[in-house]
């Protein structure tokens, strides 16, 4: 028994004369449970895949393009209006598909029976940034970007990307 003492008190004399303490033996764990989710939002999504779908309606799994969190926070930096941003982002709605013009998505959306005269747009780039809306109410004499100058001025509505 003696013979198997000795290396035991030799490895124990021999951690004591080092100058650094040695580095711990990892030992096999049980998986740790993944952290808690962050409160940061995840980077933004691809846009684009909405692009030739209808703004209302989801795309599969994903709320439709209208409902996507960065789409309707990019709307409200822009249009400090509760009512415009109501209007725009609404879902009673007439719509045609979304189109990608000039490296933005073009959303375009009027008033059911009364598009000529009450119509309204969101241009966004597929990345989520570089957030505009048009909105042209006929009736009340509002032809309008927001933010201001951000496209030519309405004349006869909104761009639709058609």
């Amino acid at each position: 028994m003696r013979v198997f003492l000795l290396p035991l008190t030799l490895g124990v004399v021999l951690a004591g004369c080092q100058r650094e303490p040695a580095a711990p033996t990892p030992t096999p764990s049980v998986a740790a449970p993944s952290p808690t989710p962050s409160a940061a939002p995840s980077p933004p999504s691809d846009l684009s895949a909405y692009v030739g779908e209808y703004p209302t309606e989801p795309k599969g799994a994903a709320p439709s393009f209208l409902r996507q969190p960065q789409v309707r926070e990019a709307v409200a930096a822009v249009v400090p209006d509760k009512q415009v941003r109501d209007l725009v982002l609404g879902s009673d709605v007439t719509a045609t598909p979304i189109a990608l013009v000039e490296g933005k998505l073009v959303a375009f959306g009027c008033e059911p029976h009364n598009c000529g005269p009450h119509n309204w747009a969101v241009a966004i780039r597929p990345d989520g940034t570089d957030p505009a809306v048009c909105l042209y109410d006929q009736d009340r004499r509002v032809a309008r970007w927001y933010p201001e100058k951000a496209g030519p001025a309405p004349v006869n509505g909104c761009p639709s990307g058609e």
